[in-house]
């Protein structure tokens, strides 16, 4: 996971960011832990991870009704089997709705055409500001 994880970093619009190694893998140790969160893969028929999606669920601040956003989503293949999973996983513990967004410049045009696909719908904007 470490490894697909750090060959899509390097072509994503933070590659100018370091991405640590052991840092990545206690971030998925303890989203793995928490009571929330989860870890979706894609993989190839050969065992190749192909696509992670990290996710967790929480309520929202208003209601008890419960929501899923990922973390970390990146996929060279398998994609909607991804997001297809992450739907189930979600309604398996209740969320009313998924929450998600691009801002890492890996194939934007295409993820958008995936999730409307699947039903999602653009709602807002993503900004980004260097600092």
């Amino acid at each position: 996971m470490v490894i697909f994880a750090a060959s899509q970093h390097a072509k994503s619009s933070f590659n100018h960011l370091l991405f640590n190694r052991a840092l990545f893998r206690k971030n998925l140790r303890e989203l793995i832990k928490g009571p929330g969160g989860d870890i979706l893969l894609a993989i190839s028929k050969r065992g190749a991870i192909r696509g992670l999606l990290m996710v967790w669920h929480e309520s929202l601040t208003w209601t008890h009704a419960k929501y899923s956003t990922d973390i970390h989503f990146v996929a060279e293949q398998g994609g909607d089997i991804l997001i297809l999973a992450w739907k189930k996983w979600a309604k398996e513990r209740g969320c009313v709705s998924i929450v998600t967004g691009t801002f890492n410049g890996i194939d934007e045009d295409r993820i958008q055409i995936l999730f409307n696909r699947l039903g999602f719908k653009t709602v807002g904007h993503t900004f980004q500001l260097e600092l």
